[in-house]
């Protein structure tokens, strides 16, 4: 299995402690009392795969630790990421759309934990929670963000926006990734990321050990980062800004990644 189940139902009172994820964070307090108690914790194993494609989805899963990719197969024996969730997001939001089963494979590429609640469970709940409903719908643009990347910019370009985003989604100074996952996941060769490694280091912005990287120069990764990393930081403000502006973004965003994944997976 890829997690294991910790503890079931979570007692605000009792804890004292809000979750770690910013979608729950995000919730109003009498929202997240009454989502806690149907909220498991569980682990996330990496190099697993967490939800596949074509099979129905069972949970919600907020990432509260880790990083998830979300791949959409190319062919029989390869799929290509087109998006990244962290704690800043969810795993198999699409139910608030009233989708059943998942359009893509969700692979954990860093370990870490996370609350899940039952699709049933949520089902009953939702339509009471209009904030969680929200939040459920804006992890839906952040799921599909980087699928245009690989269309127009350089590799380097796309390497550094990939470090940044999971530098942002983890919350971890070293982010334990390997340049085969890399590849696999970014649709390159593993010698294409072991160059741009190498070209990221002689520049001082990052250094890399066996299976670990660390960013050492954030604002010069950003320099080298291509414009879709500075488009979903501003998005994000967006977000925060207006609730609107908010809601806005969430439709437009939605139809500009879908149509980008279809675009990327031909």
């Amino acid at each position: 299995m890829w997690t294991e189940g910790l503890e079931t139902g979570l007692s605000l009172a009792r804890d004292r402690e809000r979750p770690r994820n910013l979608l729950l964070q995000s919730l109003p307090f009498e929202e997240l009392e009454r989502l806690s108690p149907l909220l498991q914790k569980v682990s996330l194993t990496p190099r697993r795969v967490l939800q596949h494609a074509g099979l129905a989805i069972e949970h919600v899963v907020f990432i509260e630790e880790g990083l998830v990719s979300v791949l959409a197969k190319v062919d029989d024996s390869s799929a290509v990421e087109v998006g990244l969730i962290g704690r800043d997001g969810a795993v198999g939001s699409i139910v608030v759309l009233g989708a059943d089963a998942a359009a893509f494979s969700h692979f954990v590429q860093i370990g870490g934990s996370a609350l899940r609640v039952g699709v049933d469970d949520l089902a009953r709940v939702l339509p009471e929670m209009p904030h969680l409903r929200e939040a459920l719908h804006r992890a839906l643009t952040q799921s599909a963000q980087v699928a245009a990347c690989s269309l127009s910019h350089a590799f380097e370009q796309r390497l550094a926006s990939w470090l940044l985003t999971a530098h942002d989604r983890c919350d971890m100074t070293h982010l334990p990734i390997t340049q085969d996952l890399l590849a696999r996941s970014l649709g390159v060769r593993r010698p294409t990321v072991s160059e741009a490694f190498k070209q990221l280091a002689r520049r001082g912005v990052l250094a890399k050990a066996r299976g670990r990287v660390r960013i050492l120069d954030r604002a010069g990764l950003e320099r080298i980062a291509c414009r879709c990393y500075r488009v979903m930081c501003r998005q994000g403000d967006a977000f925060k800004r207006s609730k609107m502006g908010r809601k806005t973004l969430i439709a437009l965003s939605l139809v500009f990644a879908l149509s980008e994944i279809e675009l990327a997976v031909q």
